[in-house]
């Protein structure tokens, strides 16, 4: 599996998603932005919100292993500041973004994991951060996707 392919489907099929864009146009009344890659010097400003930006972060290859795994870290992000009271209490506040951007992180999820990678296999770890930069919510996740090395195949690929 070529990294670069796996990115291009992924990436394709997050930016087409009809929940997502369903989701993105309820919430913020436009389409989510997919970025391949990104500065992170100088990250896409709230004008881009909801986005997603994958890239890869690692490949595990090689002669003597029965699986190559690659990695790719896969960003979501709202811009939201939203927030609701909750009904018979008067002192709860709850913000909206971090709900709303695990709704945005599960169907990238949701989109990845319909992608047809061979006889590969997708797990998913997921890490949150709606206090660093808020009112940006974030979804990281490292998408692995392990496939198995067949017989006549060229293990460093």
């Amino acid at each position: 599996m070529n990294i670069n392919t796996l990115i291009t489907d992924m990436a394709e099929a997050i930016a087409q998603d009809p929940d997502l864009l369903e989701w993105a146009n309820l919430h913020y009344s436009r389409d989510h932005y997919v970025f391949v890659n990104f500065d992170i010097e100088n990250p896409p400003g709230d004008s881009y919100c909801p986005y997603v930006v994958i890239y890869p972060e690692t490949k595990r290859i090689g002669q003597g292993i029965r699986e190559r795994i690659h990695t790719l870290h896969v960003v979501s992000c709202v811009h939201d500041d939203s927030y609701r009271d909750y009904p018979n209490f008067t002192n709860i506040v709850e913000y909206q973004g971090l709900q709303r951007a695990e709704a945005c992180r599960k169907l990238v999820e949701t989109a990845m994991a319909a992608v047809d990678i061979g006889n590969g296999l997708i797990d998913f770890e997921i890490e949150y951060d709606s206090i660093t930069d808020f009112p940006y919510i974030w979804c990281f996740m490292a998408a692995i996707i392990t496939e198995p090395v067949t017989m006549g195949s060229n293990p460093l690929t």
